[in-house]
């Protein structure tokens, strides 16, 4: 069973690839790219903690 993190994090991907074609420069494309990569990492670690705490 696919978990809503995992979809997320599959949308986030592809937000990473379309990104560089939708013309941010600079402190905008350095946000964009920063906050994605924060939201990716705590799906991430929080979809890993649960699926540890599910196994015990």
């Amino acid at each position: 069973m696919l978990m809503w993190q995992d979809w997320v994090n599959g949308i986030l991907g592809l937000w990473i690839i379309v990104v560089p074609f939708i013309g941010l420069t600079g402190a905008s494309l350095v946000w964009t790219l920063a906050v994605t990569g924060i939201v990716i990492a705590v799906l991430g670690f929080w979809s890993g903690a649960q699926q540890s705490t599910s196994a015990v």
